[in-house]
């Protein structure tokens, strides 16, 4: 029983870890990192209408300059502006 515990807490940091790593990778437009910054707020924030607006603040930004930035991600520039 404590082997299967071990088990399911090693997958789910690692299915964590792979999501943080592969979903704001995959993003490859200013429209896609917003859906990415918005599962964010729902799942970390229940979809707190702060968290959203921020959300919205940073597309304005990656919409005017093609970069991504928040207190979570590094700038990240080449987001196609959509």
């Amino acid at each position: 029983m404590r082997k299967l515990l071990h088990w399911s807490v090693g997958a789910g940091a690692i299915g964590v870890i792979a999501f943080l790593a592969i979903g704001p990778a995959e993003a490859k437009t200013c429209s896609d990192r917003l859906r990415v910054c918005q599962k964010f707020c729902v799942r970390s924030e229940g979809g707190s209408p702060a968290c959203m607006a921020v959300c919205g603040g940073y597309l304005q930004t990656c919409l005017n300059s093609g970069c991504w930035e928040s207190k979570y991600v590094d700038k990240e520039c080449g987001f196609t502006r959509q």
